[in-house]
């Protein structure tokens, strides 16, 4: 009895602790729209073997089939911080110095939480649930930048919650499928900046939307033996349309709009191949290909009869918003080594490449980037483990050029990222 006590009394506590993390992180975003990191084993090997390590069951916000590896339920509650650094460099500015055009630190530092669970159903069929927080963009302009109809607050917040199944179709190849809700929240708000020289932080736009979101997933887990396997997943993508009251307003403040319009977004689909490979009792590898579809997105806009046309934007009437993105498809290659150092600690560490669209804008930098990552494992008794990760990514200088009527702007933008995350894994194990 006694026994039984302890394990109702430490999903307790992990239910609260997972309370705790999600009431004090409102606020989950990132410096770019990309993806976000789902644990702190992730951030200690670069998202390396994602799609097919059996033994991290936060790996399910990638392959829904590796829930099937769980004989006893789990849980897995992850928080990652993140201190981003990112700049923009003015390189030309028709109507002043390029200098005007610098902004540092335009990112703010975030919390990531997430939470992870298996339940076997029986010997063959396994049930999972993931929630996590998946694409973000964050950037935060001055209020008087010159180019603040372009740039401003930018605020993209997507959390997904994913119910999932899994079946042992042998003992050597598991399969499992899920389906996502994606809850979004775009909020933007940008200034005249030099289109208002006595006023430039007047705001000029201003817009807050909520949305809910579909995708599937579908994910297998082939195992050669005990020491090889493979992994194979797809996360489809989502078309978002958030819904808000949008407000554009004169440069002496008259409201010249306001009305519920609809803002249209989306999240891309996800293809990844991943292997892990035990080489002796101590040492393995792990390594990952995932590429990201995103042909579904071309284009920010906001349209509603009653929009005024706007001649710097070349805008007719019945258009708000329109920002062209026209994003290609990026891809992730990603490798780590774990070692076993002995029976209570594994150490990791990771390193990966990320490219994406060459179609930056003041509202969405997009970057490529390139990151490191080291961490440890600790098992503290069969049922319970903790991790710790950091990554250090580095990103990539980018391109960004834009009229504003007869305005034009040319900057660079530079950066880097540190994250360190924590993980708690259990097992209710009879």
């Amino acid at each position: 009895m006694k026994h039984s006590c302890s394990h109702h009394s430490t999903i307790t506590y992990l239910g609260a602790l997972l309370s705790f993390i999600s009431y004090y992180s409102p606020s989950v975003q990132a410096a770019s729209y990309q993806s976000s990191t789902t644990s702190a084993i992730e951030l200690s090997n670069a998202g390396a073997g994602a799609a097919a390590d059996t033994s991290n069951l936060a790996n399910i916000a990638v392959n829904p089939a590796i829930i099937a590896a769980f004989s006893y339920p789990s849980i897995t509650i992850a928080g990652i911080f993140v201190k981003p650094e990112k700049n923009v460099n003015g390189e030309h500015y028709s109507n002043g110095a390029a200098e005007a055009l610098d902004s540092s630190n335009i990112a703010e530092n975030y919390i990531v939480p997430s939470a992870y669970f298996a339940f076997p159903i029986n010997d063959k069929w396994s049930f999972g649930f993931a929630t996590f927080s998946n694409y973000n963009v964050r950037n935060d302009y001055n209020t008087e930048y010159p180019a603040g109809m372009l740039a401003g607050r930018r605020s993209l917040f997507t959390y997904e919650m994913n119910p999932n199944i899994a079946f042992k179709l042998t003992e050597d190849i598991y399969i499992g499928a899920g389906v996502s809700a994606i809850y979004s929240n775009y909020q933007l708000t940008t200034n005249y900046g030099a289109q208002n020289p006595t006023n430039p932080s007047q705001i000029y736009q201003d817009f807050n939307g909520t949305g809910l979101g579909f995708r599937f997933d579908l994910g297998m887990i082939y195992k050669i033996n005990k020491y090889h396997q493979f992994g194979l997943a797809y996360r489809s993508a989502s078309d978002i349309e958030t819904e808000g009251t949008f407000t554009t307003l004169a440069g002496n403040n008259d409201l010249i709009f306001q009305d519920t319009a609809t803002l249209s977004m989306a999240v891309p689909s996800e293809l990844t191949l991943s292997g892990v490979h035990q080489l002796d009792q101590r040492l393995s590898i792990q390594y990952s290909f995932a590429w990201y579809g995103w042909e579904n997105l071309d284009s920010i806009s906001v349209s509603d009869p009653n929009c005024p046309a706007n001649s710097s934007f070349n805008l007719p009437q019945g258009q708000c918003l329109s920002e062209s993105i026209d994003a290609e498809d990026s891809m992730k290659l990603a490798f780590a080594v774990n070692y076993k150092l002995n029976d209570v600690i594994w150490l990791r560490s990771g390193a990966s490449t990320e490219t994406s669209t060459e179609s930056a804008s003041f509202s969405m930098p997009f970057d490529k980037k390139t990151s490191f990552s080291f961490g440890l494992s600790y098992y503290a008794s069969r049922s319970l483990s903790f991790d710790i990760g950091l990554t250090y990514a580095k990103y990539e200088s980018s391109r960004i050029k834009d009229t504003i009527g007869l305005d034009s702007f040319d900057v660079s933008t530079e950066g880097n990222s540190t994250m360190l995350g924590l993980q708690l894994n259990y097992l209710l194990i009879d």
